[in-house]
């Protein structure tokens, strides 16, 4: 599974530094990018695609003070504050998931942190579970895979050609696919049928 992965946003050296390495000692959590400002932060959650922004309350109370655009990301499921203790209130500041005190102790930030990743992680597990294929629903793509009409793949599974019907658009809707080629070539890619087996 792809690993969680966080930008930090935080004036301080020290505190960026400590968060991250928070972060990457928690399993499944990566820090792909570190930030002093948010300057250019929707360039930066465009390239990375973080799971997590993990951001000093200064700079977002700075940034949504000065600048005329908002940052592109849900920061109410996917927004951390760092709270620098300096008087910015955390209601004055947009809807975050949820903060970090420069005055935690290790243990609390490992524990808010890990929280976060574990709940993203099985979320991310059940996405997938939900969209992977039964061992049935891959005997008949390989059999549509191979060119074979609803009713000769009844026929050749000893299955009704509606239950062919059902389990068709089962694995249509689970991989959003639609074309037979479409189909094909995914059954290729992931190993369900080898190309010396298509007519």
């Amino acid at each position: 599974m792809n690993r969680i992965k966080f930008v930090v946003a935080e004036k301080s050296y020290l505190i960026r530094k400590g968060i991250a390495s928070i972060i990457n000692r928690i399993d499944h959590a990566t820090v792909v990018k570190e930030l002093e400002n948010i300057n250019e932060i929707n360039s930066v959650l465009l390239k990375h695609n973080p799971d997590f922004l993990v951001v000093d309350l200064r700079l977002l109370y700075e940034y949504s003070k000065f600048k005329n655009s908002e940052i592109k990301m849900d920061l109410s499921q996917n927004g951390i504050g760092i709270d620098p203790g300096n008087g910015i209130k955390q209601e004055n500041i947009t809807a975050l998931r949820e903060f970090i005190s420069i005055i935690d102790e290790r243990d609390e930030i490992y524990r808010k942190l890990e929280s976060l990743i574990q709940e993203k992680v099985r979320n991310r597990y059940e996405i997938s579970k939900q969209t992977e294929l039964s061992v049935r629903e891959k005997t008949i793509l390989h059999q549509v895979a191979k060119g074979y009409t609803n009713k000769e793949i009844a026929g050749n599974l000893f299955l009704s050609s509606h239950t062919v019907i059902t389990h068709r658009k089962n694995i249509t809707n689970k991989l959003g696919i639609k074309t037979i080629s479409g189909l094909t070539v995914y059954a290729i890619l992931n190993n369900i049928i080898n190309i010396g087996d298509l007519k």
